[in-house]
């Protein structure tokens, strides 16, 4: 199923995508210096918020740094270009957009379930914040084929109540869909050089890329 012809809605889905906004050559300069980011080349001299990857670490595990916009100008021109704001204004109906966070997560070939990431919603993570008015918008910077280890999403699960034990670091994702006690359904979403906007509430994971 080619899912980018599917026009899915943020307000039940909670998640959409969004029309093409970067480059071919602006997506492969961005995905170019996360590369030296994630090697610890930092173009700006400074250094990221957080690093869960060091050099010389496993390769075949999920690399995930914290605030990469801050060491390269050119991850900053491309999370702040202004056609993503106004995008992103027009499916939220804000007034004003702000970046007030960023995080590159690189998916290498794994090993089993090296490069899984759990059930998670990001909102469980930044719980200081308000509810509403606060988005993830998720840009691919690779094709993403059913081998990939595509992004999964669970429609509507933004709209369910709280949920324990969920943790974006369970690689072995101890908690599958079933024992969710909840009536839905596990669905993969193919992104090729788009941008997804999703609530903080939505249920998703990552599974590993399968080596070829």
């Amino acid at each position: 199923m080619d899912d980018k012809k599917i026009d899915y809605n943020l307000d039940t889905e909670g998640f959409c995508f969004l029309p093409s906004i970067f480059s071919n050559e602006q997506v492969l300069s961005a995905r170019d210096a996360l590369w030296d980011v994630i090697q610890g080349n930092y173009e700006t001299g400074k250094f990221p918020e957080n690093r869960f990857w060091e050099v010389g670490d496993d390769p075949t595990l999920i690399i995930k740094i914290d605030k990469p916009h801050i060491c390269s100008q050119t991850v900053w021109n491309l999370i702040t270009k202004p056609e993503l704001g106004q995008a992103l204004a027009n499916i939220t109906n804000a007034n004003m957009i702000q970046v007030w966070h960023s995080q590159v997560v690189w998916k290498p070939l794994s090993e089993n379930e090296s490069g899984n990431a759990g059930w998670h919603r990001d909102a469980q993570y930044w719980p200081f914040w308000s509810q509403t008015g606060l988005f993830t918008a998720w840009v691919a910077l690779s094709d993403v084929t059913p081998r990939s280890g595509p992004v999964r999403f669970i429609p509507g699960s933004h709209l369910w109540g709280d949920v324990k034990g969920m943790d974006f670091f369970d690689e072995i994702t101890k908690i599958e869909i079933d024992t969710l006690d909840r009536p839905a359904k596990e669905y993969v979403y193919i992104i090729a050089l788009l941008v997804l906007l999703l609530t903080l509430y939505s249920q998703y994971r990552y599974k590993a890329k399968n080596i070829e």
